[in-house]
């Protein structure tokens, strides 16, 4: 099982880079409680998200997201569903098995750590992970959206 990976968030000036650790199960559940349904539904309260990131991430981690947030409107659902969802499949081992995370985000996961303890990077990674190509895929799936409901 993976326990610790490299999250990259995608932003017009900037890359950021993360490292994400998994955590014992009883830290997460001490946290978020012990039915996961409802651990899903509190990782989208920020008192809750707030203190998983800084266990997962770093205790500044969620800080930063929110100035990221302030500077990228025009995307901030995927911003935050991404985030909750990396947080999630990478807790329960489950990231591999969502192949809507392999696809280039603003927030992704780039690397894992293997056996030895080095970094590699997952094999999906390639040019498309790069905010002007995700943000204009973004952009034209929105577009066609709008244009569906307007019909």
């Amino acid at each position: 099982m993976i326990m610790r990976y490299k999250m990259k968030i995608l932003t017009k000036n900037k890359t950021y880079e993360y490292p994400l650790r998994v955590l014992p199960v009883y830290e997460w559940d001490r946290v978020l409680g012990f039915n996961q349904s409802d651990a899903i539904l509190k990782l989208n309260e920020v008192k809750y998200l707030r203190e998983i990131t800084s266990l997962m991430i770093s205790p500044k981690f969620l800080d930063e997201f929110y100035v990221i947030l302030d500077q990228n409107r025009e995307f901030i659902s995927y911003y935050k569903d991404y985030l909750v969802a990396i947080i999630y499949t990478a807790q329960f081992n489950t990231f591999h098995l969502d192949n809507d995370l392999k696809k280039p985000a603003l927030v992704y996961l780039s690397e894992y750590e293997n056996n030895v303890g080095d970094f590699v990077a997952f094999d999906y990674i390639n040019e498309n992970f790069e905010y002007e190509k995700v943000a204009t895929s973004l952009s034209s799936s929105t577009s066609n959206s709008n244009e569906l409901v307007a019909k």
